[in-house]
């Protein structure tokens, strides 16, 4: 197994203390054999995202760190009279989809040695990080911006990080890191095994749709995770023969900080970024960008963008109707159903292939 830069097609070995290619682009893990994963390979009494293992660049019985991450449900609602299913992460240990990508980059670096990193985040990562980290025997370094919410921080603080606040937007406090980085850099943008752990969100909803696929997946977008596991996941079992197609994918993102929904329509890449309340999502800069064009490209899905309103009103909509509460970054997936992007998207009965629609959460 190596790293491997999709930029300029340079491969590194897995020891390298570098946290990208000379060249700027991001490490993705490139295994010595493409992965094969059947219902048959589920391991029936471990009920976390460990039951799929196989497919994973690591064991379960070599992690120094683990909460029992994964197994999320699907939750059944309907929205606008179509009926969703959304994933429900914020059951996840530290309250966010993180916990996924995050157990394997600390065991990663665990299994290493490593025993101090640095982590830039605006809240959700950097509690995951922490307390994984903490779990590992590992110092730990988070930066956030100052106007990162208390309950995230909190998280951070109690788990025994060193929390740095930095003034200004996201892309400040990654700038403060990647300067200031004590030990190793451990940014979960970054670090190639943090895609892996978020596969196992496409095996999960495999499994618990029936063994199917859905037909459409909307997701919040930051630097691009979550699309990028998704399809990374489906595509593996696309592959193996567990499905028969793959699920289109629709990112989201803020019209206040959307790089990846501009670099997908076309649209000038410099602008200028401002705060949105959707903070969970709010990079200017996305180091997996060209990648998550790619994925969402390959699915035959879209990106769309939404405004800020857009995204209250949603909140008060679901609240109000569903009886759930979201964090404002995952509630952009409810907006501007009326987008002529959106009209790929097709209820139960359509012509077409895209028989339903599933959603999934971002946190609480």
């Amino acid at each position: 197994m190596k790293y491997i830069c999709k930029n300029c097609g340079k491969l590194h070995e897995t020891n390298t203390r570098l946290w990208r290619c000379e060249c700027g682009g991001a490490f993705w893990l490139k295994r010595e054999e493409k992965v094969r994963f059947t219902k048959a390979d589920i391991k029936q009494n471990e009920y976390s995202m460990w039951r799929y293992e196989k497919a994973y660049p690591m064991k379960k019985a070599d992690l120094a760190a683990s909460f029992g991450e994964g197994l999320t449900p699907l939750v059944e609602e309907t929205w606008d009279g179509m009926k969703v299913w959304f994933k429900n992460d914020s059951l996840m240990p530290t309250g966010s989809f993180k916990d996924r990508g995050v157990v394997m980059l600390v065991n990663s670096l665990a299994s290493k040695g490593v025993t101090k990193i640095t982590e830039d985040s605006s809240g959700n990562a950097g509690a995951s990080v922490s307390a994984y980290a903490a779990k590992a025997g590992i110092e730990c370094n988070v930066y956030v911006p100052a106007s990162t919410s208390e309950g995230k921080v909190t998280q951070v603080i109690a788990s025994g990080a060193k929390l740095h606040k930095i003034p200004g937007l996201r892309d400040r406090a990654t700038e403060a890191a990647q300067s200031g980085a004590e030990g190793v850099y451990a940014s979960h943008n970054w670090n190639p095994y943090f895609v892996e752990g978020v596969k196992s969100m496409a095996y999960e909803i495999w499994e618990q749709s029936g063994f199917t696929a859905p037909d459409n997946i909307v997701v919040p977008t930051g630097n691009g995770s979550i699309p990028c596991g998704l399809e990374q996941g489906f595509r593996e079992l696309m592959e193996s023969g567990e499905i028969d197609h793959m699920p289109r994918i629709c990112g989201v993102q803020p019209e206040n900080c959307n790089p990846i929904y501009r670099k997908f329509h076309g649209e000038a890449d410099e602008f200028e970024a401002s705060a949105t309340i959707a903070e969970g999502i709010a990079l200017k800069f996305s180091s997996h960008r060209d990648e998550v064009v790619e994925a969402v490209r390959r699915s035959e899905g879209t990106m769309v963008s939404v405004t800020e309103d857009e995204i209250l009103q949603a909140l008060k909509k679901i609240m109000s109707e569903e009886g759930l509460l979201y964090r404002t970054h995952f509630l952009r997936n409810f907006c501007r159903r009326d987008q002529p992007d959106q009209g790929w998207i097709h209820q139960a009965g359509s012509e077409d292939r895209h028989r339903h629609f599933r959603q999934r959460p971002e946190g609480k």
